[in-house]
């Protein structure tokens, strides 16, 4: 006998019903009160949880500062070395929305060998006609040295300078503070042109030699106009403009005094030496004349 309608909305043969199709009518009318309250309060917290403590120590966090293509890295090379070529929100924009370590990384790694390979260039034909000449491995740690704390104390010097110290609060909008991250990418790609300049700067020509290290010092400039939109607000402003010309200015004489330059108080100390070893020859073979003519 089938129900009626009746019956059915008073539920009376909800029983014989639940008894054909149970396990339906078992999951419509459990599942709305025990997945729910699952779904809404517990499982949010438990992956967020799990992704804010897995992010840092991922391998997938780190890949997305190497995500960059090859036309990004010559871009941004090409503004580190021509100066004024880069807009003025360039680092808010640019690098400050997508700074990466791949270019920079490279930089420094290449600088460092080509540095220590051309300085022995460097040395040897300082030294031509030394037949003890020997190549100095040291060169290398002293470069990765330099170029290291260069790239690395620099930006967080600046970004400490920014993010600590007052700044005017009563502007329409906050001013714009880089992440440290940002400026490790923008001093990273300022080094580019110190690879061709250090290969060059074996030619040992004086002259020629300062006037690379002129080229060199040549990003510094374009280093404070990114910069500017920056630290223009800091009560440090101007001191924050002098010091990182300056630093650079700084970075580009040692570089060249340290591995390529071959002084002229260098130059008279060996010719004094060479010098007096001639005449210590001349004497001994006076010495000699003389004695064997004595004993004829």
């Amino acid at each position: 006998m089938e129900p009626s309608v009746d019956d059915l909305l008073s539920f009376k043969e909800f029983p014989l019903i639940q008894e054909g199709n149970s396990t339906s009518a078992q999951l419509n009318i459990d599942s709305p009160k025990k997945v729910s309250p699952v779904r809404e309060t517990e499982s949010p917290p438990e992956e967020g949880a799990a992704t804010k403590s897995s992010t840092f120590f991922s391998f997938e966090y780190y890949q997305t500062f190497f995500d960059v293509d090859t036309m990004t890295v010559v871009e941004r090379v090409v503004n580190s070395i021509i100066p004024k070529r880069a807009p003025t929100d360039y680092l808010q924009l640019n690098i400050g929305t997508s700074p990466d370590l791949y270019g920079p990384i490279w930089i420094v790694i290449t600088l460092i060998f080509t540095i220590a390979i051309s300085g022995n260039m460097a040395s040897y034909l300082q030294n031509a006609g030394d037949h003890h000449w020997r190549y100095n491995f040291h060169l290398v740690s002293v470069a990765a040295t330099i170029i290291v704390l260069y790239t690395s104390l620099m930006p967080l010097a600046i970004w400490a300078l920014l993010k600590w110290f007052d700044r005017p609060t009563d502007l329409d909008e906050s001013p714009y503070t880089p992440s440290l991250l940002s400026l490790v990418c923008l001093y990273g790609y300022s080094l580019a042109i110190y690879i061709p300049v250090s290969i060059l700067w074996t030619i040992q020509i004086s002259v020629f030699q300062y006037l690379l290290m002129i080229t060199g010092f040549l990003p510094a400039w374009g280093l404070v106009c990114v910069l500017l939109p920056a630290i223009k607000q800091s009560k440090f402003s101007f001191l924050i403009q002098v010091a990182v010309a300056g630093m650079h200015l700084v970075l580009a004489l040692a570089l060249m005094l340290m591995f390529f330059h071959h002084s002229g108080t260098a130059a008279a100390v060996e010719d004094s030496k060479a010098a007096g070893i001639h005449e210590q020859v001349k004497t001994t073979v006076a010495a000699v004349l003389a004695h064997k003519n004595a004993t004829n």
